[in-house]
């Protein structure tokens, strides 16, 4: 009977130990993958512009890569000193304009419903469906106290809702009375939320930037002393840990390399969703556009998340300096700017930075987003682009036609 042998169960086995080790690290380390992955992205876009400053314009490394990171400062400091108060500011301001809001809503309400009848019995239905069943067996009471003091039946109520002309008298009284306790009730519930919230969301805007600045801390170490690092990597090929390094550091190499592509692109659709974004705010005179556009620009780095992050000041700045209606018409810009964001910048800009068709783009954003969620958008499309032409071994698309590419694939074989 032979005994087992730990050597030779990892000689045999030893791709798959070295893997399964790796991955139960980063299952360890998962608290600490924001911020791994924040210094990772910070790192590849004050990289290249160090570069620039050194290459272009004679400055010294160390000191371009101070300036880049000085910037990055800048914009950390605007957000901490301008865009979180501003928020909070917004949210009480909007929570202490609650009656007037719940007016302004009433005389819209009363005016669309005035020219368009029948939009009277879907509008309640979405009211009634809106709110809970406890609160709406409430105000089903309320409002059948409220017709035995008009003296109007049920039916006559169901004729009203149902007829092609605006109610008169008593049954335009009730239905005005309806309508109010309806409103109340659902921004009385969604207020509630806010108010219970709100604290939360400035907290963890706080959180975000807390962590932004240890990522940046951290990007800026290991830029300053990249040399250093890489050389000290190196050593651990002829170290105990060598078989590790030997399997592993290629391909996270080839997938660091596809990761940064994929931030490049992010920030290009950054800057086009922030012009884009600075753009519908000056058109709408919504106030505050610059410090909107600095949460845009940083938003657009966050997938989904980063949409509600952004949408949120610019529709509380719209309602508390125009009302309901440019708030109304921000989250019509928000919503625009995103689908183009969506449908037409990410496919074409992820496409073309890593080589993937832009249909089959959308289509890995869709269903890693689904899969997997935050972080199956924010990875979904290195992920794939790697699986697929570095694992699978699929072909890239040649430009030049199939004999140049058969020749270059023929060339590489050998």
């Amino acid at each position: 009977m032979s005994t087992f042998s730990l050597s030779e169960f990892y000689q045999r086995n030893r791709r798959f130990v070295i893997w399964a080790v790796l991955f139960g690290l980063l299952w360890l380390l998962r608290d600490f993958f924001a911020l791994v992955f924040l210094t990772f992205v910070i790192a590849n876009l004050a990289a290249p512009v160090g570069d620039f400053g050194t290459r272009r314009l004679r400055v010294p490394h160390r000191l371009a890569l101070t300036i880049v990171y000085l910037l990055f400062l800048l914009v950390l400091w605007t957000l901490v000193r301008f865009v979180v108060p501003t928020v909070g500011t917004e949210l009480n301001r909007m929570v202490s304009n609650f009656p007037m809001t719940e007016q302004r809503l009433i005389e819209i309400k009363n005016g669309v419903l005035e020219r368009h009848p029948t939009l009277r019995e879907p509008f309640e239905g979405f009211l009634r469906s809106a709110l809970s069943d406890e609160r709406a067996a409430i105000i089903g009471e309320q409002l059948a106290v409220e017709r035995a003091r008009l003296d109007l039946s049920e039916a006559a109520v169901a004729d009203a809702e149902e007829a092609l002309t605006p109610p008169t008298g008593a049954l335009a009284e009730y239905f005005n009375r309806q309508d109010r306790l309806y409103l109340n009730a659902l921004l009385t519930e969604q207020f509630q939320v806010l108010r219970h919230y709100a604290p939360a969301i400035v907290n963890a805007l706080y959180r975000s930037i807390a962590t932004v600045a240890l990522a940046l801390l951290f990007s800026y170490l290991i830029l300053i002393d990249q040399a250093r690092i890489k050389h000290g990597v190196m050593r651990l090929k002829t170290s105990r840990v060598g078989d590790f390094y030997e399997e592993a550091a290629p391909p996270i190499v080839r997938f660091g390399m596809l990761l940064s592509r994929a931030i490049e692109a992010q920030a290009a659709i950054a800057v086009l969703n922030t012009a884009l974004t600075l753009i519908g705010l000056l058109l709408l005179k919504i106030p505050l556009t610059a410090m909107l556009s600095v949460v845009v620009f940083v938003s657009s780095f966050v997938p989904v998340l980063g949409v509600l992050i952004s949408t949120t000041p610019i529709v509380l700045v719209a309602l508390n300096a125009g009302g309901f209606g440019l708030s109304v018409a921000a989250i019509g810009l928000v919503v625009l700017v995103h689908a183009v964001e969506a449908y037409l910048l990410n496919p074409l800009i992820y496409g073309k930075h890593l080589k993937l068709n832009p249909v089959l783009t959308l289509i890995i954003l869709y269903v890693s987003y689904h899969a997997f969620g935050f972080w199956g958008l924010l990875l979904g499309v290195p992920v794939a682009r790697y699986f697929i032409h570095d694992v699978l071994g699929v072909p890239y698309r040649d430009r030049a036609g199939p004999k140049r590419g058969a020749a270059t694939a023929q060339a590489r074989a050998e």
